[in-house]
Order: C-alpha cells, then structure tokens, then sequence
C-alpha cells in the first residue's frame, strides 16, 4: 500500500483496503467524480484534435485519459475514506466500527 506519514483524522474502517473493498466503497459522489472528469475530457481532446481528421481519435483517447484519471481519482477519495484521512461518517455507519 505505502507508508503513511499523516495520522488518520478520522476513525479508520481499513488501513489497508484491498481493490476490491476500496472500489465497492465507491459512493456517489465517487462516480460523479469519474463522470465529470470523463465528459470534461473528451470536448478538451476534440479541441486539441486540430484538423479534422485526427479530431476523432484525439476524443477518443483524452476521454479514456479522462476516465482512468476519474477512476484513480474516486479510487483515491474511497481509500482516503477507508484509512480515516477523509471525512468518513458514512462508511462508519455502514460498517459500524
């Protein structure tokens, strides 16, 4: 996982949540997180396409760049909130630790 210099702020649920469990503690905001990063991504790699003929693949890989970027970022926010850095009362009422 990595080492942590902060202590957490916050009750911990997991100090070290696998994949799986930080991707089913997904919430909401979580994929709205992915959604506008996602939709941002593909105008900005139109734009950036110049001509035309490479307009079309320019959207296409900014918006994968878009989605990953989303993805790592709401993968981020789930495990912050996991390890007790973020503010966490959800998943403290959900888990009941």
């Amino acid at each position: 996982m990595g080492i942590l210099l902060d202590e957490p702020k916050f009750p911990v649920i997991e100090r070290a949540p696998s994949a799986a469990t930080t991707i089913s503690n997904f919430n909401l905001a979580d994929w709205l997180r992915v959604t506008a990063v996602t939709s941002a991504s593909i105008p900005v790699g139109y734009l950036a396409g110049g001509s035309v003929n490479i307009r079309g693949p320019s959207m296409y890989t900014a918006g994968l760049i878009g989605l990953m970027g989303g993805f790592m970022y709401a993968y981020q926010c789930s495990a912050g909130r996991l390890m007790g850095m973020f503010p966490n009362d959800d998943e403290v009422a959900r888990y009941k630790r």
